[in-house]
């Protein structure tokens, strides 16, 4: 499934208004009803979707990209995350073949793993940069719930941005 320049920069435009979308709503709406504490990352699922589907050498670029989107509704640094992103993209690359996305079960358990996988590797990044590692399983541990959220959603998440990104069609050999 290879995507020409433009199927990659229209399947990103139509990605990163959603990306926008969902974060608009976690960073106005959720504190606005009183949900303070509840931020799910929806970058880290993009990421991963991109990751498991997105077949291009131009993935640490939208990597990259939607971090940056990412960082303009998050305090967490784009490059960390895009760092993180790319070690987890290439992790996927080597077990890419023997992942299922049939059923929704896999679906938000093969999410589960890998989010769990981009926590350790951010965490361990924190801890390295502070040069403090008593701040490691917390941090992980602070993200659970809403990784468990996001992999919960991940199947219908999955599908909509097939169709962004004719995920389908491709497969099927059908270019429009």
């Amino acid at each position: 499934m290879r995507y020409t320049i433009g199927e990659v920069a229209l399947g990103l435009l139509k990605t990163l208004f959603l990306l926008i979308i969902v974060e608009m709503f976690t960073t106005t709406f959720l504190p606005a009803i009183g949900i303070e504490n509840f931020k799910p990352a929806f970058s880290v699922l993009i990421v991963l979707f991109l990751a498991f589907k997105i077949e291009t050498p131009l993935l640490p670029f939208l990597i990259l990209i939607i971090q940056y989107v990412h960082s303009a509704f998050s305090i967490e640094g784009w490059g960390a995350g895009t760092f993180v992103g790319i070690l987890v993209s290439i992790s996927v690359r080597y077990v890419k073949d023997m992942l299922n996305f049939t059923s929704a079960l896999s679906t938000i358990i093969v999410v589960q793993i890998f989010q769990i996988i981009w926590f350790v590797f951010i965490s361990l990044m924190l801890s390295m940069k502070q040069g403090d590692f008593s701040g490691f399983f917390s941090y992980i541990g602070s993200n659970i719930p809403e990784s468990i959220f996001l992999s919960l959603i991940s199947h219908h998440f999955f599908k909509l941005l097939d169709n962004f990104w004719m995920v389908d069609r491709k497969e099927a050999g059908m270019v429009l």
